[in-house]
């Protein structure tokens, strides 16, 4: 590349939208991932036409470039900036595209001029898009043999749980329905925002249905109009502890009036009265005794003092036990820190499996439903493991 286009190429990547990959991608894997998101991706001699978008051919980054993109610490980076080959991508398709690639070979995406590792993204969500929505009884029934059943209702409207599901219709607003089994709720809504992965199996749809699938989310019930018992309990919980902070305030107020009486009353007794002047007397004496005495123990701190200076052995060894106690907190500290980190490596492993198994669900939920199961980006889940990150890396 010339000088002029190493000058410019940096502001073209950073605008984005850009995938940025540890490896460069083999032109096969990257048209695949692309027909995830589109069926009808095709070659188009180096770069692939996907959803009114191009991918174009992937360039090897020097060490300097990637640095000004942010991306440190990788010897290689390669770079497939997406272009639109219409005047707006359908919905902004070619961020989501970029990302989905990004994804799925373990790199990162640039769309704003910052790069971002999308592990942990939304992407990491699934949902199923169907033609038609099915009949509430016929998802309870489907939902009883893929869920865990929900042990109680919770004070969800509805009532108890039927084949372990529990139904909530919703009045108003995008959502319809909501199903909630012990550690899953599945969302039902109508939209018009129909990804190209939709459209290549429907292509006569205006309207599409589609089906969330997540981890339970109290906040999310509540609103919709179901509670679990976990959300009663915290409710409970709540109302009483504002009940005894109400209570705690009356009682402060009345402990506050209590004070204020009783200094009214000495003051009316300490004022007036040969009595009232002995007292101020004998008062003035003691003060003028307490003055005397901190004068002599000025003296004997002066004492003290060279004699300090004569135990600096002594004040160095305190010192050298304060530092080995110090050590011994740092080194239980940082014991802490480590039992923390591998506490958090399990829990990320917890959210792989979750998520693969809502994944699993939704392929079912397609399956039996003829519909499609995808990822947030509007990629199609063949198998439950495409949902985790990096999942085509490496492949040839």
């Amino acid at each position: 590349m010339g000088w002029l286009t190493n000058l410019l190429l940096p502001g073209r990547l950073r605008t984005g939208p850009t995938a940025l990959l540890p490896e460069k991608p083999d032109p096969k894997t990257l048209l695949a991932i692309a027909q995830l998101a589109d069926p009808d991706a095709r070659l188009d001699g180096d770069d692939i036409l996907a959803g009114g978008s191009r991918i174009l051919a992937a360039i090897e980054l020097d060490g300097e470039t990637s640095s000004k993109l942010g991306v440190t610490g990788e010897e290689q980076v390669w770079a497939c900036r997406l272009s639109a080959e219409t005047q707006l991508p359908m919905d902004y398709f070619d961020k989501s595209l970029a990302e989905g690639v990004a994804y799925r070979l373990g790199g990162w995406s640039m769309c704003r001029g910052e790069p971002t590792d999308l592990a942990d993204s939304d992407l990491r969500t699934v949902r199923v898009y169907l033609p038609a929505a099915p009949s509430p009884e016929e998802v309870v029934s489907l939902l009883g043999e893929v869920l865990r059943p929900a042990a109680d209702a919770g004070g969800r409207p509805d009532g108890e749980p039927a084949d372990g599901v529990v139904h909530i219709t919703v009045d108003g607003g995008v959502v319809t329905d909501v199903y909630a089994g012990a550690d899953m709720m599945i969302t039902l809504e109508e939209g018009n925002r129909i990804p190209p992965a939709a459209k290549a199996h429907w292509p006569y749809l205006t309207e599409i249905v589609i089906m969330r699938v997540s981890a339970i989310d109290e906040a999310a019930l509540a609103a919709f109009g179901g509670r679990t018992a976990a959300a009663e309990e915290a409710t409970g919980a709540a109302e009483a502890e504002e009940a005894e902070e109400a209570a705690t305030a009356g009682t402060g107020a009345e402990n506050a009036a209590e004070p204020e009486a009783e200094t009214s009353s000495e003051n009316a007794t300490t004022t007036g009265g040969p009595e009232a002047d002995a007292e101020i007397a004998d008062a003035e004496s003691a003060d003028a005794e307490s003055a005397d005495a901190e004068s002599v123990d000025g003296e004997t701190g002066d004492a003290e003092t060279v004699a300090g200076d004569d135990t600096d052995g002594a004040g160095v060894v305190g010192a050298d036990a304060d530092d080995t106690a110090a050590d011994d907190t740092v080194g239980e500290v940082a014991d802490e820190g480590a039992d923390e980190d591998a506490d958090d490596g399990v829990d990320e492993g917890a959210d792989d499996t979750a998520l693969v198994e809502r994944a699993a669900v939704a392929l079912v939920l397609a399956n039996r439903l003829q519909g499609i199961a995808t990822d947030q980006g509007g990629f199609q889940l063949v198998e439950a493991e495409d949902v985790l990150p990096g999942r085509y890396a490496g492949q040839r």
